[in-house]
C-alpha cells in the first residue's frame, strides 16, 4: 500500500506544484487530472489516517496518521483552487497552499525514500 499512496501523493504534488517558467495560471491543469488526483488524495489520505489511529504506538504509524491527514487536506485544496474560476481575491485556500505542498512533499520524499530502501535491503525508520 505504500506504493500506492507514494503515487497518490506523486499526483497531489504534480496538481499543486509551483512552476516558476510556466506563466498562465496554475488552474490550467487539465479537469480529469484535478479530479483523479483530488479522489486518489482523498481515498489514500482517509485509509492512512484509519492506519495510523489503528498504530499510533509507532512511528509509522504517526506518519500514516500525519500525511494522510495532509493528503485529504491537500484533496480540499486542489477542488477548492481549481472550482473557483473567477477569483479575484486572496483566500485562505492561497495562504495554506504553499505548506500543504511542502508537507506533501516532505512525506512523498519520506515514504519514496523508505521503498528504495526496503527494496535495496537497507534498515528503515521506525
Amino acid at each position: 500500500m505504500g506504493i500506492v499512496v507514494t503515487i497518490a501523493m506523486l499526483f497531489g504534488l504534480i496538481v499543486l506544484r509551483p512552476t516558476p517558467w510556466r506563466h498562465e495560471p496554475e488552474a490550467t491543469v487539465a479537469l480529469p487530472m484535478v479530479v483523479f488526483s483530488a479522489f486518489l488524495l482523498c481515498v489514500c489520505g482517509l485509509w492512512n489516517v484509519g492506519y495510523g489511529v489503528l498504530h499510533l504506538t509507532t512511528f509509522w504509524g504517526w506518519a500514516a496518521l500525519l500525511s494522510g491527514a495532509t493528503m485529504v487536506t491537500a484533496a480540499a485544496v486542489i477542488f477548492l483552487f481549481h472550482g473557483q474560476a473567477a477569483r479575484v481575491t486572496f483566500t485562505w485556500v492561497d495562504i495554506i497552499k504553499p505548506w500543504i505542498t511542502g508537507l506533501l512533499a516532505g512525506f512523498f520524499l519520506l515514504y519514496s525514500v523508505t521503498l528504495i530502501q526496503l527494496n535495496l535491503g537497507y534498515p528503515i525508520i521506525g
